[in-house]
């Protein structure tokens, strides 16, 4: 039982014990399903997305997402902050990262801090070539740390298509 359950309380012994098994059960199933019908990245898709519902409604573990652009990153920690970053990016679409650097009101719905994300406004030219450009150092370090977590990811993603689970 960890602390966050200790603090919130639990299902056992209410009336609504029956239904929160039911759930967390039918929760399970969805994580783990296969279909003949399905598409492999769709599969991929939901297999993911059922599988931080269900640490999330077992484990009681809450979501965990950054946002990172150039002037930072933003960690969101709850699924209501969640749910409002997804609809953002669909309304937004491309433009949800200028939108968030300069809009007071994402700002606030994110609790972000429009001085910090804008820190970079104020360097001198030759501070962004050096600290921001392709060729910076922090770039290069950049690139190869991506490049690694895109590859465990990926072999994260397709551990379900292989039995023994050796490959990660």
């Amino acid at each position: 039982v960890t602390e966050r359950q200790y603090g919130t309380g639990g299902w056992e012994g209410t009336p609504q014990e029956v239904t929160f098994d039911e759930i967390q059960q039918r929760v399970s199933e969805l994580s783990n399903q296969s279909g003949k019908n399905m598409a492999k990245k769709t599969k991929k898709q939901q297999r993911a997305a059922f599988r931080d519902y269900v640490a999330t409604i077992v484990d009681n573990e809450s979501p965990d997402e950054t946002v990172s652009f150039r002037g930072g990153s933003l960690t969101l920690t709850t699924w209501r902050e969640v749910v409002q970053l997804n609809f953002c990016r669909h309304c937004l679409q491309g433009g949800f990262q200028i939108q968030l650097l300069t809009n007071p009101t994402l700002q606030t719905i994110f609790g972000a801090d429009g001085d910090v994300l804008n820190s970079n406004a104020n360097m001198s030219s030759l501070e962004k070539r050096l600290y921001l450009s392709k060729g910076s150092e922090a770039a290069k370090l950049a690139h190869v740390d991506r490049t690694k977590k895109r590859r465990t990811r990926t072999n994260v993603k397709n551990h379900f298509l292989t039995g023994d689970g050796e490959d990660i």
